[in-house]
């Protein structure tokens, strides 16, 4: 088991989700919390960076959420942003990286 948290951004994109896409963060979250990784189609590994995954909300919208681990107990959500095009927009990316660097990730 992973201890799982949640920053102030990840709380802010999350209380933006509609009913369907919060079920659906809470199941993938436990999973996370339980299993201590997730795999495809619920996660996936942000291609080209180190220690950067994301959490892939499919029902009632594409929201996502980034994730990072700490030192092998502590899963951190970073934030979460609403996908509209194939790429990850590059101000989301930055972001994330900003959070990681923030939380010594």
């Amino acid at each position: 088991m992973k201890e799982i948290v949640e920053t102030d951004e990840c709380l802010e994109f999350r209380a933006e989700l509609n009913a369907d896409e919060f079920a659906e963060y809470r199941q993938i979250r436990r999973t996370l919390h339980d299993d201590g990784r997730l795999e495809y189609p619920f996660g996936e590994k942000v291609g080209g960076e180190d220690n950067l995954f994301a959490i892939r909300i499919r029902k009632g919208g594409n929201a996502r959420f980034f994730y990072a681990y700490d030192d092998g107990t502590h899963i951190w959500i970073l934030n979460g942003y609403e996908k509209k095009t194939e790429d990850i927009p590059r101000r989301e990316l930055k972001r994330a990286r900003q959070l990681k660097r923030k939380y010594g990730l």
